[in-house]
């Protein structure tokens, strides 16, 4: 029997921004090896698009497709939004700018600085059109977290249940 060897709590403190950086990009590609994140950008959105994936099941649209970041196996077209906020923050944050109604539904998810899941809502396209708010400049629409906390349907258990086993394999 292999007894692993205690481990020395992480300190990020006792680091330098540079050796930070250094592992934060070796903690991404670590999760990109594991299949939890897609990309080298922050990992809120991936990690929101697996969860997704995980409760709804089907398959991850490429990064290029612009309307929508899952298909379930029914056809479902459903787009993933994600933010991380501070849980006593109560500013009015918005999502990802959303520039194609193209969806069947959309998945908020809301976690906290430690990324824990605090709350996920699921809208139709048109209920999340409703909440939008048009922004000229960047040729898109603004939902900001207000908006959509007391729209649609509430997830959260769902998705909960399902964050709660993310470090096992799918």
């Amino acid at each position: 029997m292999v007894v692993d060897e205690p481990r020395a709590p992480f300190d990020p403190d006792e680091l330098t921004v540079r050796e930070l950086l250094a592992g934060y990009a070796a903690i991404l590609a670590s999760l990109r090896a594991r299949g939890i994140v897609r990309t080298a950008n922050a990992p809120v959105a991936d990690l929101a698009e697996i969860v997704a994936l995980r409760a709804y099941g089907g398959e991850l649209a490429a990064n290029s497709q612009r309307s929508f970041d899952l298909l379930t196996a029914d056809n479902c077209s459903v787009q993933v939004k994600a933010r991380v906020i501070a849980r006593d923050d109560k500013r009015s944050h918005g999502f990802s700018a959303v520039r194609s109604w193209d969806f069947d539904i959309a998945v908020f998810l809301v976690f906290d600085l430690s990324y824990e899941l605090v709350w996920a809502r699921e809208l139709t396209s048109a209920e999340a059109r409703g909440t939008a708010r048009r922004v000229e400049h960047t040729n898109s629409s603004l939902i900001t977290l207000r908006s959509v906390l007391s729209a649609g349907r509430d997830v959260t258990p769902l998705l909960a249940a399902v964050y709660s086993q993310i470090d096992h394999p799918a």
